[in-house]
């Protein structure tokens, strides 16, 4: 009997270091993305951001960003500040008020995520159609879009839970009703296949295109543009699959395989890859234009393309054969 109790003891502590473990990795990473976003919607603010009207889904990633790395300070600095090795008890009221921001956040960020790759689709495959789009009441769709789901797993949450002690559990696992556990999976899940399916569009669309020969109407300073507009959203894209597209799919099969959630046996992880993506966003967005914030010049390298940046002109050799894609933006709205 001593031997089974004194077992136990060891298993709750090693679980509870594991727990203090990730819990200060998603402190450091959500402190790093609550930065890099705070400075981008900072510039934004002071207009130190060329072509600002270009960029309304970066701004609008941005504050995604910058709201789910301080929902993730608020949540995760409690579980970190009242951390025991020997026995956990959080009050499930702060536990599930701290936590309920974060999927409804994470829902915004996929949200504006879904429209990046749309808003790329279009401008490869439908360029004609993408001229016409008024670039920034997409996103103004797209960000009410998010607000809207944002509100519901918010409410779903708060009124969904038992509100009940779970002792040496540090996750919101363990606290929330099990049904929107389910939901919160699928839903995840779902949201993120089609990421990666638009992914996939995008990449595919992109190596056309880069094994197409720019003709000769086309300036050296106009194709370097458009490769490196391809190049970040090609970035920006595999940060997502690898960030938040892959734990989705991770979380939701060892669920089903196992039986047992996986926020459970490794601690808030999950959170941890979300502030990671947050900041390889921001990142991303300050290398590529950091020549260009705050100057007074109208274009951003790369990938604010200024109205009159066009795709390369494309040309079928052949006396006959001779082609041309319409001009489009080059930049996407977000980077």
């Amino acid at each position: 009997m001593h031997n089974k109790l004194l077992i136990e003891k060891l298993c709750s502590s090693c679980m509870a270091m594991v727990y203090l473990v990730t819990d200060v990795c998603c402190l450091v990473a959500a402190v790093l993305s609550f930065c890099i976003n705070f400075f981008i919607i900072t510039c934004f603010l002071r207009k130190k951001i060329p072509c600002a009207e270009n960029l309304r889904l970066a701004l609008y990633l941005a504050i995604g960003d910058f709201a789910y790395a301080l929902a993730a300070l608020i949540h995760v600095g409690y579980l970190a500040i009242n951390w025991s090795n020997t026995y956990l008890d959080y009050d499930p009221y702060v536990i599930i008020f701290t936590n309920s921001l974060l999927p409804a956040f994470l829902k915004l960020v996929i949200v504006i995520n879904c429209s990046m790759a749309l808003d790329r689709c279009l401008a490869i495959f439908f360029p004609v159609h993408y001229r016409n789009i008024n670039k920034i009441k997409f996103a103004n769709n797209a960000m009410a879009l998010g607000f809207i789901w944002f509100l519901f797993d918010f409410l779903f949450q708060i009124f969904s839970s038992e509100y009940q002690r779970v002792p040496n559990c540090a996750t919101m696992a363990c606290f929330v009703n099990k049904i929107f556990l389910k939901y919160l999976s699928y839903s995840n899940t779902l949201s993120s296949f089609f990421v990666a399916i638009m992914s996939v569009l995008v990449f595919v669309g992109i190596r056309k295109f880069s094994k197409k020969r720019v003709g000769t109407f086309t300036t050296r300073k106009t194709s370097t543009v458009f490769r490196k507009a391809n190049r970040i959203t090609a970035g920006i894209l595999f940060g997502s699959l690898f960030f938040v597209v892959f734990p989705s799919f991770l979380v939701m099969g060892f669920e089903e395989v196992t039986g047992k959630s996986l926020f459970i046996s490794l601690g808030p992880f999950y959170i941890f890859s979300i502030v990671v993506n947050g900041f390889a966003d921001g990142l991303v967005f300050v290398i590529v234009n950091r020549k260009h914030i705050g100057s007074d010049k109208n274009l951003v390298d790369s990938t604010v393309g200024p109205k009159n940046t066009v795709i390369p002109v494309l040309h079928q050799h052949g006396p006959t054969n001779s082609m041309a894609l319409p001009p489009i933006v080059t930049s996407s709205n977000y980077f």
